[in-house]
């Protein structure tokens, strides 16, 4: 068959053999994709058929998946018609068709990294009952929103008319993509570090043993790996925004790009793994150090809590409607509270309790998903 073909697995000739150049950026989408799936799928397992519980966070994080996979499509696309050869070794209609499909994969990459934080902020604002904390997750959440849908736009109308994009030729203007791909990146990593420093004043102030503390700061901190990609995918966007072997040097770009999504959603999966841990290594995580910390008094929150015994039924637990979201259920003067779910139940005599921002929160994090 003569000429460029427009499908997805195309057959003309500068699609027979993929480069070794476009070969990487395939793989590397690929597993990374693949790996940010199977987390996504421990995620819901754990959330739907451990916890019995889901929220908008998790909604918005299958969103980002679903996204993610869909600029995989792209990338797929972009190297079957010559990703990774030299502009001068693909037909000119098979590079334009490429053109196109990196002109759709960008806006998918902004809209699945915005989906990525907004899950990440629901979760704060479900986990922290700290009212500045809340305000400035709001905050931010609104950055978040406004950001995501000016770099969707942005992409989709970075020429005028946007067939400029793949057709240079075409008579019209092109916003310069350089400055404008690094005003993108460097928003994505403003909001980062600060979604990633948000908790971190709240969760210093727990009153937890020192390893709890120091283990539940590492699970947030985690983060900072997005930050590190995004680093790593500002050097590859330089090179393809000066390029004039845009299939050559628009390689690192792609799979880099892959990799700021997909480690972002893996990160944000993280915190809802433990009652996953806890089912398949229940001596690895145990709440038996925070049950003894909350069993003396701590600054009047609760005074003389005791574990009267364990076995594999289920675990105390409530819904806190207001944070959509599991929290201890100790009610004051009751003196023994009963509920079952799968994993451990737990039987507690309650003397004094006050209520508390900290308390609760301290209980969410060491006890809740």
């Amino acid at each position: 068959m003569d000429g460029p073909v427009y499908d997805i697995f195309p057959r003309g000739e500068a699609s027979l053999g993929l480069a070794e150049r476009g070969k990487r950026a395939l793989v590397v989408t690929v597993v990374l994709t693949s790996l940010g799936a199977f987390m996504v799928g421990l995620r819901f397992f754990t959330r739907v058929g451990l916890v019995k519980l889901t929220g908008r966070e998790d909604w918005m994080i299958l969103g980002s998946l679903t996204l993610s996979i869909t600029y995989m499509g792209f990338v797929i696309a972009q190297v079957q018609n010559g990703l990774g050869k030299h502009n001068s070794e693909v037909p000119e209609e098979t590079l334009e068709y490429q053109l196109k499909m990196l002109w759709l994969a960008i806006p998918f990459y902004n809209m699945s990294l915005g989906c990525t934080k907004s899950s990440i902020l629901f979760n704060l604002l479900r986990v922290f009952p700290n009212r500045g904390l809340r305000i400035a997750c709001y905050v931010v959440l609104g950055v978040v929103a406004t950001y995501t849908v000016w770099a969707s736009l942005s992409a989709f109308l970075n020429c005028i008319p946007v067939q400029k994009f793949w057709e240079p030729e075409t008579p019209g203007y092109c916003l310069n993509f350089e400055a404008l791909w690094f005003f993108n990146a460097s928003v994505n990593m403003v909001t980062d570090l600060t979604i990633l420093i948000l908790p971190m004043p709240v969760l210093s102030h727990l009153q937890l043993p020192k390893k709890q503390k120091i283990a539940i700061m590492a699970v947030f901190a985690v983060g900072a790996v997005v930050c590190l990609t995004s680093i790593l995918r500002l050097a590859s966007l330089k090179e393809v925004a000066v390029s004039t072997d845009t299939s050559y040097d628009n390689v690192g770009a792609a799979f880099w790009t892959a990799a700021e999504i997909n480690v972002g959603i893996m990160c944000a999966c993280l915190p809802y793994m433990r009652p996953l841990i806890a089912r398949i290594f229940p001596h690895f995580i145990s709440t038996n150090s925070y049950h003894h910390s909350y069993g003396r008094k701590t600054e009047g929150h609760i005074e003389g809590t005791r574990t009267h015994r364990t076995t594999n039924r289920g675990t105390m637990i409530s819904v806190n409607r207001d944070y959509d979201m599991y929290s201890i259920n100790i009610q004051p003067g009751e003196n023994h509270s009963r509920s079952t779910m799968s994993g451990i139940e737990v039987t507690t005599e309650v003397a004094q309790e006050t209520k508390s921002g900290d308390t609760i929160s301290e209980r969410r994090l060491v006890l809740d998903p």
